[in-house]
């Protein structure tokens, strides 16, 4: 008789945290520097979370 099992393949489990969707970011709603300051820290805020989650989601799947 040969061998009747074989290997399923299961999906890794990902945190939920890693799955979501990136922020929409914000339009520049001013001309002045603050409003660009106020946009611009903002925004790369948004970046560096949706940056650090990519980088989690990459490693998760090695």
């Amino acid at each position: 008789m040969g061998c009747t099992k074989s290997t399923i393949l299961s999906k890794p489990v990902i945190p939920a945290n890693l799955i979501q969707p990136c922020p929409n970011l914000n339009e520049l709603a001013g001309t002045t520097g603050k409003d660009l300051m106020i946009w611009s820290v903002d925004t790369v805020a948004k970046y560096n979370d949706c940056k650090a989650r990519h980088g989690a989601l990459v490693k998760a799947l090695e």
